[in-house]
């Protein structure tokens, strides 16, 4: 009588593991990637794309200011750079470099093969994506938000016209959305997802 015993030899389990765990070649497999090493990259990479252009509108407003009653820009404009450079350095930028590093290295910090969620991770990512090219595509249409990136009123009242702030905010809840489910990813997998022997406090 034979008993079933698992695969012992070292090259079987590595070809099953890797048969697992690899992602799909090519392009496909570029987007459809849940490892977290990968994800992490895409964060990072958007972040200093975001941050590039965020960069860009700062020069263009530091030109306006550079000489009194400068012409480079009107005010109608260095409003919507000023709303949409603070919109993309805060949100685009400085809350989502912390999920591209996180993403990287807080499986290997505790010893886990993956985040959590791995899927929900990936999620994460592209909403975030979504919520960038959602925000400035409102340029290609003549909406681009223009009550500060703080969004209070009246400037998001009495001065804003059309759909320039529904934009903001819509862009900012997106946001909010993968942020939001990043942080559940992260506190699932830190408590339990840590290697064997590895309390909180280690």
């Amino acid at each position: 009588m034979s008993i079933l015993r698992p695969e012992t030899d070292p090259a079987q389990v590595t070809e099953r593991l890797e048969q697992t765990w690899s992602d799909t070649a090519g392009t496909p497999g570029f987007f459809s990637s849940v490892d977290h090493k990968r994800v992490g990259h895409r964060y990072l990479v958007t972040s200093f794309v975001f941050f590039l252009i965020g960069g860009v509108e700062a020069l263009l407003m530091r030109t306006q200011l550079l000489v009194p009653n400068g012409q480079v820009l009107s005010p109608d404009l260095y409003n919507r750079l000023l709303t949409m450079h603070g919109t993309t350095m805060f949100f685009l930028f400085l809350a989502t470099i912390i999920s591209a590093w996180g993403n990287y290295i807080l499986p290997l910090v505790i010893g886990s093969r993956d985040m959590a969620f791995p899927r929900l991770n990936m999620f994460s990512y592209w909403v975030f994506l979504f919520a960038g090219i959602f925000l400035y595509g409102s340029v290609f249409i003549g909406a681009m938000p223009d009550g500060g990136w703080f969004a209070y009123v009246p400037l998001t009242t009495d001065y804003s016209e059309g759909l320039a702030m529904d934009f903001w905010a819509l862009g900012v809840v997106f946001v909010g959305i993968s942020s939001t489910v990043g942080a559940i990813n992260f506190i699932v997998t830190t408590f339990k997802m840590r290697a064997p022997g590895m309390s909180m406090s280690r």
